[in-house]
């Protein structure tokens, strides 16, 4: 696979087609309200994934629940850590306001250590998505872009072994980038230093704890991020207009439909965060609101599933 990349610290987010101006003037009218605020709800996230664990592992650890319980609960943990890690690589922790980049870079540091995820690597990758969504050589979510059932498992499991090999191969050592070479040799640093703490803590006897409380988590918890936010949201892999070549999933219903929205960590409305990737999360359903007519003006895919009384059959808004 030849790879072209062009990335620097402050990588471009939106997504390489964007000839669409009308559209687009209209809709940056009205996400004005919807970014640029210090996130601090993604912020107190973050602080409870952190915590929450920290307690399991040391809940595991010393006997006081199995490491079977341990492994679900840290693999549910770490699915969730994926939000606050995703929000610091666009900025969206500090937003407008620069004072707080050393709390967005802190999150999403700290968020990528305990997801094993060197945090300026997984930027780097993930803004390649951005750039290169449902591109089948460029775009380094497109492992998953498959149709057997057995193979998308199977694909799901080993996307953090991807990652590493694209960013190595793709990435690492750019020599069109200033700065990657010092770059690069941190982020190897970074890594070393997880493989280090790791085997360490093998060697020393807890070698049982590392694998079911935090590589087996970090295994299943990339395997649930990359399908519900990556797999889901951008089939079936093939559209790259700016305005479709990502989904909207609505669920409807008065206690199904807060459930969906946060159990997804509001990523059923991707569209919206491959639009204007500088919104954050919490703000996605709000924003969509304010922007239905111009996706269905571009004939963005739109699902809707009602779960209400009536039960009434998915639409598709075209």
């Amino acid at each position: 696979m030849s790879v072209s990349v062009v990335a620097e610290p402050a990588i471009t987010e939106i997504s390489r087609d964007q000839p669409n101006a009308p559209a687009d003037r209209e809709a940056l009218k009205k996400i004005r309200p919807y970014q640029g605020m210090v996130a601090w709800p993604t912020v107190f996230l973050a602080i409870g994934i952190v915590a929450s664990f920290v307690a399991v592992c040391t809940l595991g650890t010393l006997g006081i629940i199995p490491l079977w319980l341990g492994l679900i609960l840290n693999s549910l943990i770490l699915y969730a850590d994926q939000t606050p890690l995703h929000e610091a690589c666009h900025g969206n922790i500090a937003g407008k306001h620069s004072r707080y980049l050393w709390l967005n870079h802190l999150v999403g540091y700290v968020c990528g250590t305990i997801l094993l995820h060197e945090y300026k690597a997984f930027r780097y990758m993930h803004l390649a998505h951005h750039r290169e969504t449902n591109d089948p050589e460029l775009d380094p979510d497109h492992w998953v872009a498959v149709n057997n059932p057995f193979l998308l498992v199977w694909r799901c499991l080993t996307i953090v072994f991807v990652y590493h090999n694209y960013f190595w191969r793709h990435i690492a050592f750019h020599p069109q980038v200033p700065g990657m070479r010092s770059l690069s040799i941190q982020i190897a640093l970074m890594n070393g230093l997880y493989y280090a703490v790791i085997i360490g803590l093998c060697v020393i006897g807890y070698w049982r704890e590392v694998l079911m409380l935090w590589v087996l988590p970090h295994i299943f918890a990339s395997a649930l991020i990359i399908y519900f936010f990556a797999y889901l949201p951008h089939k079936p892999h093939k559209v790259r207009e700016r305005y479709r070549d990502t989904n909207v999933f609505w669920v409807h219903g008065k206690i199904i439909e807060p459930v969906v929205d946060w159990l997804y960590l509001f990523q059923n409305f991707h569209l919206i965060h491959h639009l204007f990737p500088r919104i954050p999360f919490y703000k996605y359903k709000d924003a969509f609101a304010d922007l239905r007519p111009v996706l269905e003006k571009e004939h963005a895919h739109i699902y809707e599933y009602d779960f209400g009384p009536h039960r009434e059959a998915a639409t598709e808004a075209r």
